[in-house]
């Protein structure tokens, strides 16, 4: 069947949009041409009916790229994907008829018998190979200050780095190498960089035999980690602003699709949908970043021995839960809600409750929100629904998902207003409309509601007291429940992503796998006004870069030590002593704040007092006047002042047993899933309802029909098939379908706990109904979309819960009932840590280095002094003196052997054998070489050696 015929066949039931195709062949004369397509037609159907239109050769393969920027990205669509889903992907403009020239559209290209893809443009690789390999041997002169790797630099000086890092900028060259370190710039706007004929270019080198990029450092992990059967990580740090967002997603991509082969995998496909949803959840505009990572998260992609991709897991950490609440003058709340508000249809607001941004307390406090933006938030808002449906969120659950939100912005429109009854001093709350709409919403009781915002029990010895909140409390138990709320949602849709990314036969297997894991946490934040998530996020950038000090400086200076290499200590700022002074035990700054925390008659300033009086003399900790309520702490990056206010309530951030009792009781049962303690034991639990329901209805019909046959109905003894009895309108085949329908009923029940989970079970049961597509001739596709893939179950939800064990902060502070108290906030921060930097310590790492280019987030414009700045405090000229001084590559005697066997007589076996007869052969200076106790290292050549120098391969 034809695009055509299809566009033809569902316009009744949606959308028609157009394809815009440009064939990418060998062919002179290629045209562009707009195909009709709805969002059921798949890729291949399109690649068909291309391949007829332009009349090209059908012996041939080709496949369907997607397009985003001009000269940028390439995702090669499966067979079976859906073009238009990617095209709800893009943003509002490039819906719209536009040129070809402002990218965002498909190429159709020619694939190789061995499933490569035939790039048009491999002829440019050939010629800067070429360029580079003249240029190697002195016959082109080279580029002057566009050296591309700071250990070339005939002059190493904090003025050489800055020039040499603004020449290459303003070439739009925003990579740079420090040795293994990949230096990146960030120019705010898309540089056409990042097309998949770069990413071949990049397959199997060296890094520094091409211009430094990104797809560099995916691809030598990749092969590391394939060649030495030894887990990779890739730490990516640098300021907020400074693009590690973006910088993730490209290595996300490039290391997904050097495992395909260019073809995109189930998992870069969830993935792709996974990155939209957790930016409008986690991600929001901040005085230095529009798109700013308001939590940290840890994408760690499983490979197997072979490097096809397994699977693959997202850990997140420490989502700033204050912002939901109170955000600083131009900032932003969480960019969902505006998609929400502005994005909705008519139906979904009248559903939802919705009104203007304005009209919430949570949104305009500052007047943060400007209406320019509103048509691209709405088609966010649009882009948001299809990334959450790539991921597995059907229908029932976004509208879950939305109605949650919805009622937490009702939650901050609750006002309280002091009532005096005699002496005694009560809380009223209102407006009254608004605790109607917030009970419907969250489905309790209003009565349950008002008083659980007003009052709080409490158990003595004998007896249960209820007292009412102060004015204080009541508004810190208001907003403690919104916090909790949505953290709570934030964890049960990273839960979900990370079950969609899920490869079931981890749980069914013994298969080692291997992996690569990329690291973007958030940035070093110095603000106006600094709290306790800006102390908690620059203590974990302590923590980076002494990991990054750690395998930079002291563990390779000790191992050229104990091999007996020469060599000079090269000194760097140690910052041991600073995550000491906040989490030493037992007067480190977060352990002071826990006894704090946990004395009743404690205030912030008997907080500041004893900081000041157990860390007066510290170096890195900075006292203040008396009366103001701060302290300072020296950092690596400089230092930073911190607003005392809230410390402690931020680190004890509980939702009150109270308000837990009344989520508990919600007649959705969506709401008691988000709040539950164990999700295991939540979905067994509702497992066992369903079947009750299921049993209970079979039951119930069963007497129906007895009690009707007993009263003389006639009885069919002949068997009808299912689809008949369905179909027949006769008073004898009532009761059956009275059945079925409670049955549907019972399940649909279970599947808005569950996310529409039993919609397969349903499917199977109605039998295969009348066609109301065309998509439903291709059997195959209609069970693909049909039938969820991946259901959840006891055991692969055991395992999620099981791989993000350490990571249970909202579920601890829901459930203060339990007899052990729950850690403090900081606490949990630091177990977290912990995990994470276990995790990395068995890996090796490659480090990105990202930095802010200017702070008015301005395309292509260089500020010196910022830049300066950054590179100061990460150490950037220590790093390259020891990359520059110490040997390139490093080789166990047996590896060495291996690596140059080729180059050698067979009877060179003793390792001095060996490097002599190397040395002769390839004419290499002797002092690029020495020789340790157990390895051999050589030596990256100075530029200014007339000698041959020697890299390794």
């Amino acid at each position: 069947m034809s695009i055509n015929d299809a566009g033809a066949a569902d316009n009744r039931e949606g959308k028609i949009y157009t394809l815009q195709i440009c064939p990418s062949l060998y062919t002179e004369n290629s045209i562009c041409c707009q195909l009709p397509a709805t969002k059921d037609v798949t890729a291949g159907e399109v690649i068909r009916e291309v391949t007829g239109k332009l009349n090209l050769d059908t012996s041939k393969c080709y496949v369907l790229a997607e397009v985003k920027e001009s000269g940028g990205e390439e995702w090669i669509l499966d067979a079976n994907d859906l073009p238009v889903q990617r095209v709800l992907l893009w943003p509002r403009r490039a819906q719209e008829k536009h040129s070809q020239s402002e990218g965002y559209y498909f190429l159709l290209q020619e694939r190789n018998t061995d499933g490569s893809i035939r790039y048009i443009n491999l002829q440019l690789v050939a010629k800067e190979r070429e360029r580079r390999r003249l240029l190697e041997r002195g016959f082109l002169p080279p580029q002057s200050h566009l050296y591309d790797d700071l250990c070339k630099l005939p002059h190493l000086t904090e003025e050489t780095i800055l020039q040499t890092f603004k020449t290459r900028f303003q070439k739009h060259k925003i990579y740079t190498y420090a040795g293994s370190i990949l230096i990146a710039i960030n120019p705010f706007r898309f540089l056409p960089i990042y097309n998949p004929k770069y990413m071949k270019m990049y397959e199997n080198h060296q890094l520094g035999k091409l211009e430094p990029h990104i797809f560099a450092i995916a691809d030598v992990a990749y092969n590391t980690m394939r060649r030495k059967q030894v887990n990779q990580c890739i730490v990516i740090s640098g300021e907020s602003g400074s693009g590690k967002t973006q910088s993730t997603n490209f290595l996300i991509h490039c290391l997904t699709a050097l495992s395909q082969k260019g073809y995109a995998s189930g998992v870069e496909r969830t993935i792709l949908g996974a990155g939209p949803v957790l930016e409008a959840f986690g991600n929001a505009k901040t005085a230095h970043n529009n798109n700013s990572s308001r939590f940290g998260k840890f994408i760690q992609v499983n490979y197997l021995e072979n490097g096809l991709v397994r699977g693959a897991i997202v850990e997140k950490y420490l989502l700033e839960k204050s912002r939901l609440v109170s955000q600083e003058a131009d900032e932003r709340n969480y960019h969902v809600f505006y998609y929400l508000l502005l994005g909705a249809t008519e139906s979904e607001r009248w559903d939802f409750q919705l009104k203007q941004p304005a009209d919430y307390y949570y949104l305009n406090q500052k007047q943060n929100f400007c209406v320019d933006d509103g048509e691209d938030l709405k088609h966010e808002f649009e882009r948001l629904k299809q990334a959450m449906e790539m991921v597995g969120f059907l229908h029932t659950t976004k509208n879950q998902i939305f109605l949650v939100l919805s009622a937490i912005l009702y939650l901050g429109n609750v006002v309280y207003k002091k009532k005096f009854t005699g002496r005694e001093e009560s809380l009223e709350v209102e407006p009254s409309e608004v605790l109607d709409t917030l009970s419907a919403l969250l489905k309790v009781k209003r009565d349950l509601l008002i008083e659980a915002l007003t009052k709080r029990k409490t158990v003595t010895v004998g007896e249960k007291l209820i007292l009412p909140y102060s004015l204080n409390e009541a508004v810190t138990t208001r907003d403690s429940m919104a916090k909790s709320l949505y953290a709570a949602l934030f964890d049960w849709i990273v839960l979900r992503i990370n079950h969609a990314l899920l490869n079931k036969k981890d749980m069914e297997e013994s298969v080692m796998c291997l992996s690569i894991g990329v690291l973007d946490i958030f940035g070093f934040e110095d603000f106006p006004n600094n709290s306790f998530e800006q102390f908690c996020i620059n203590y974990a950038n302590e923590q980076l870069q002494y990991y990054f000090n750690q395998h930079i400086f002291k563990l390779e200076q000790e191992e050229y030590q104990s091999e007996g290499i020469t060599w000079h200590n090269i000194d760097y700022i140690d910052n041991v002593g600073c995550i000491h002074l906040i989490s030493k035990k037992p007067t480190g700054l977060f352990h002071l704040l826990d006894e704090e925390s946990n004395f009743p008659h404690a205030t912030n300033q008997t907080l500041l007092a004893k900081f000041k009086q157990q860390h007066e003399g510290s170096r890195f900790f900075v006292g203040t006047p008396v009366m103001e309520p701060a302290f300072i702490i020296q950092h690596f990056a400089g230092r930073v002042k911190y607003q005392i206010k809230d410390f402690r309530e931020k680190n004890t951030d509980y939702m009150r047993p109270d308000i837990v009792a009344l989520l508990r009781s919600s007649d959705s049962a969506f709401i008691r899933e988000l709040i539950g303690m164990d999700p295991v034991s939540v979905f067994r639990w509702s497992t066992l309802r369903a079947a009750i329901r299921a049993v209970a209805a079979f039951k119930q019909a069963g007497l129906q029909w007895a009690r009707r046959a007993a009263t003389g109905m006639p009885r069919r003894v002949s068997r009808v098939p299912l689809g008949e009895l369905q179909r027949s309108s006769t008073s004898s085949e009532k009761p059956l379908r009275e059945l079925h329908s409670q049955l549907m009923r019972s399940i649909r029940g279970w599947a808005v706990m569950h996310g529409d989970e039993p919609h397969s079970l349903l499917k199977s049961l109605r039998g295969t109904g009348r066609p109301h597509s065309h998509l439903q001739k291709n059997k195959g596709l209609k069970q693909k979309l049909q039938i969820p893939k991946n259901l959840i179950d006891t055991c692969s939800l055991k395992h999620i819960v099981r791989m993000t064990l350490h990571d249970r902060t909202t579920k601890s502070l829901l459930h203060l009932h339990k007899k052990k108290k729950p850690p403090s906030i900081s606490a949990q921060f630091q177990a977290s840590l912990n995990k994470l930097m276990e995790t990395l310590s068995k890996a090796e790492p490659f480090f990105i280095r990202c930095i802010r280019s200017n702070a008015q987030k301005m395309e292509l414009c260089f500020d010196d002094d910022l830049v300066l700045q950054q590179l100061k405090y990460t150490g950037m000229l220590e790093t390259v003196r020891i990359r520059r001084s110490g040997y390139s590559a490093k080789y166990t005697f047996q590896e060495f052997l291996d690596q140059f066997r080729v180059l050698l007589p067979k009877s060179a076996e003793p390792v001095q054998e060996v490097i002599d007869a190397l040395f002769n052969k390839l004419e290499l200076d002797r002092n690029n070489c020495q020789i340790g106790k157990t390895k051999v290292r050589l030596a990256r050549p100075h530029p200014n050696r007339n000698k041959r120098g020697f890299s390794a391969p």
